[in-house]
Formats: C-alpha cells, structure tokens, sequence
C-alpha cells in the first residue's frame, strides 16, 4: 500500500488531500454531537475536525510514535497550501448574492455597526502596537510586523491570517501566521463562550433593556453558520428551469468576482508602478475580492440577472470553502511556535477580549440607543473571530428578531468588511509598518480610532 501512494503524481495526491478533508469533516461533526461540551460551547465542527487532524498528523501523534501519523506528508503539504486559495472564495462570495440597498438606507442602517465596528479594529490594531513597542518586542523578540497580528487574527480570523501568510514571510515574520492561527482559534471560542456569558448578564441585570426574556440554557444549540447572513432582502434564485443549477451559477458568479479581483489588483499594481509606488505589490488578493464580489453582485441588477443568483447557493459554495480553510488552517499550524510564543499569545489574547468586553459595555450604550445591547453584541461577536458570530449572538439576545439588529449588522458588511477585518486596511497593515514603522503606525491608530469612536458617538446622540 504504501508503495502504491509513492506512485501517486501530484495531481492525486491533490485529488487524496481534497477527499480525506471530507472524511476528516465528517469525523468533525460526528465527534461535535457526541460530545456536549462542544455542542454548549457553540464550537463548529470545522473547527473541532482541524484540531483532530492536529493531532493524528505528525505533530503530535507522529511524534509520539515516530511516524508521520495518519496523513501522508504529501497531504499534510497540500492542506498547508489550500487556506491562501480558499480564502478569496470565501470573501468573493460576500456580496454575491445580496441585495443593495440604496446607499442612503445603507448608511442609515449599518452606520452605528460600521463605526462601531472600525472603533474596535483600529483599537486593536492600537493596542496590540502598544504591547509589541513596550512589552512582546523588547522582551520576547517580537517583530514590528506583529503590531497588526490583533486585529488580524480577532477581527481577521483563520482567512485572514492565512491570506496574509505570504506576505508576513516576504516580511521576515513568518512565525506569526502560527501564532495568529492559534489566536484565531482562541477568539473564536471567547467570542461565543464570552458573548453568551454576557448576553446571561444582560437578561438578568434591570438596568439592560434586552428583547429576550427568558434566561439563555446550556441546551441551546445555536448553528455557527460560518457562511451564513441574515438578508432578508437576498435573492432565493429563478426557480424556473435555466438549463443550469443555481449552485452552478452561484459557482459561476464567485469564479467571475475573484477574475474581477485578480484584473483590479493587476490594474491598481500598473498603476501605481507608474508613479514609483510598490505598496499594492505586496497586497493579497482576498480583499480584492470583496471588491470584485460587489461589482459582480451589482453588474447582476443592472443588468437584470440578480434573480438568478440564489443565495443559499452561494453561502453552500462559501460555507464548504470556509470550512476547508478552518481544517487545513487549524490542522497544520505549528504548535512548537505557538509553544514557544506563550506570553505573547497570552498577552494578545487578555487585550483583545478585554477591548471588545470594555468597548461593549462602557461605549455600546454610546454606538447604538435604540436596542443598544442587541446592536452591539453583534459587532462584540465580529471582533472576536467572524461575521456568524455575530449573527448568533444578536440572535441569542433577539431570538425573535424583533429589533433592526441582524440586519443593520447584516448591511455593515458593505462598508466594513471591504476596509477591516481582513480588507484593505488589515492587508496593508503589515508593508505600513515595514514602510513608516510601527509607533508611526501605532500613533496613527490611536488617532484615528478616537475619531472613529468622536463620530460613532456624536452621530447617535444627534440621531435621539
């Protein structure tokens, strides 16, 4: 047998590494529903699948045996490359899909979510430069680079940091994709343990107007639909006979954002080549894509094809891309650098639950004044790993959607996630700091997160 897979080409081996994902998925999910815990702790069976080839690969169970575990190292080489592919599907697929709203409806809606939002990435991208500038860099050797690793990793996620893996090795910081994957995985389980913990303190403090009522149990199962939204304004598709499936079009119509992407980036890299600029030669392609999501999405309505567009389609096609990303991202990662890096990991990890408690309780209130906790809970949830943990938490506060919560948070994605969060400003981040420095890049945060938080708070207070 083993003879035989030494015969394998490249190509099979590729077709093995994509087949034993699935299984591995399958494992994922079935062990998530034998085991409560991770039912109570809202953990996706993603995740749960990634830490189980974490340890039946060579890092743990081939160490202890003296194998390679139970994956050939072929495999375990193509999973390390798929994250960096999957992720400019997952952030085509955005907009796809989705209705849009004029832009003065947009803003109305999703302005306290976006402003909020901002407050929260740039705060993390301030407070991680501060500790890498007086504590992780002079006394654990962290690289400058690293000052942006918060807010990639929390508010970035396993995409994120997996997208921008190229990039921080051409930096010299390669160690950092590992430790930001470990930091992924800890956020995304503070942000639904800590965000449930706090919606159970919302209900049962007087003094906190919440639309739910009854106290949130251990028993709930709330889905981490990693993929999923809360439009209800999205197209369902042409339910009529096309000649083609809407899985098919929805593929369609992600192929065609993430060509639209790569002819944008080329574009936008000629361009500024023309002027001596080489910022954009290092920008990866996934923010891009969001970009080229919304051109496809809007190339659609003009033209009268966004009925064809089925959304669950899309989120189906996104949801099984995000879930390979979190598999190979998790199940690969070095655990000796994450190992190794324990305080900075510690520390990273104390600030960026911290922030996103103390922002959610002391400025929530200041963002949002109708339904203030419902609102805020949900850029809470974003800030902690992802867009589904929002939309879990908002609905754990708001089961019944009575207020305009999941879709104000819903119509944020359009002018936040193409900047933050894994966008443009989070994938420029790292060729500022190499260029300017990382204080000049720390002060401009801090600056500009006080005046993300000066509008968040004077526009709401002029709204009431």
């Amino acid at each position: 047998m083993i003879d035989r897979l030494n015969l394998l080409s490249a190509a099979q081996w590729t077709g093995l590494a994509v087949v034993l994902l699935g299984v591995v998925l399958a494992a994922g999910w079935f062990v998530r529903r034998r085991v409560g815990f991770l039912r109570t702790l809202f953990i996706p069976a993603a995740v749960v699948s990634g830490f189980l080839v974490l340890l039946a690969g060579p890092q743990v169970l081939g160490a202890l045996t003296g194998t390679q575990g139970l994956f050939p190292e072929a495999v375990i080489e193509v999973w390390r490359v798929i994250p960096g592919l999957m992720i400019n599907v997952v952030f085509a697929a955005i907009m796809i899909g989705k209705s849009l709203p004029s832009l003065s409806q947009l803003w109305r809606s999703a302005r306290p979510h976006a402003l909020m939002g901002s407050f929260l990435s740039l705060g993390q991208f301030a407070l991680g430069g501060l500790a890498v500038l007086f504590l992780l860099g002079p006394v654990f050797g962290l690289p400058a680079e690293a000052g942006s690793l918060l807010e990639m990793s929390f508010a970035g996620g396993h995409g994120t940091i997996a997208g921008m893996g190229g990039l921080l090795v051409d930096a010299g910081a390669g160690e950092l994709v590992d430790i930001g994957l470990g930091l992924a995985t800890i956020s995304m389980v503070t942000g639904v343990v800590i965000g449930s913990a706090l919606v159970r303190w919302a209900v049962r403090n007087p003094s906190i107007p919440v639309m739910r009522t009854q106290p949130l149990t251990g028993a709930e199962d709330h889905d981490l639909d990693l993929a999923g939204d809360d439009d209800p304004d999205a197209g369902h598709g042409d339910t009529t006979d096309q000649g083609i499936h809407a899985t098919v079009v929805a593929f369609a119509a992600i192929s065609l954002a993430v060509v639209v992407a790569i002819a944008l980036l080329w574009g936008l890299r000629w361009l500024t080549g023309l002027v001596g600029l080489t910022l954009f030669e290092k920008l990866p392609l996934f923010p891009v894509a969001v970009i080229g999501g919304f051109l496809v999405q809007f190339a659609a309505s003009r033209l009268g094809l966004a009925h064809y567009i089925e959304k669950r389609a899309v989120n189906g096609i996104s949801a099984v891309a995000l879930d390979i990303l979190l598999v190979c991202a998790i199940g690969t990662m070095s655990l000796a650098t994450i190992g190794s890096n324990i305080p900075a990991v510690a520390t990273f990890t104390v600030i960026g639950v911290g922030w996103s408690v103390v922002t959610l309780v002391w400025w929530g209130r200041r963002f949002h004044r109708e339904h203030w906790f419902e609102h805020a809970i949900a850029d809470f949830g974003q800030s902690q790993g992802n867009v589904a943990t929002g939309f879990v938490l908002a609905g754990m506060a708001d089961p019944e959607h009575r207020t305009s919560a999941a879709l104000g948070y819903g119509y944020k994605q359009l002018p936040y996630e193409p900047f933050l969060g894994g966008g443009l400003i989070t994938a420029l981040s790292v060729p500022i700091i190499t260029a300017v420095g990382l204080p000049v890049f720390t002060v401009a945060s801090i600056v500009v997160t006080a005046l993300c938080g000066w509008l968040g708070m004077r526009r709401s207070a002029e709204s009431t």
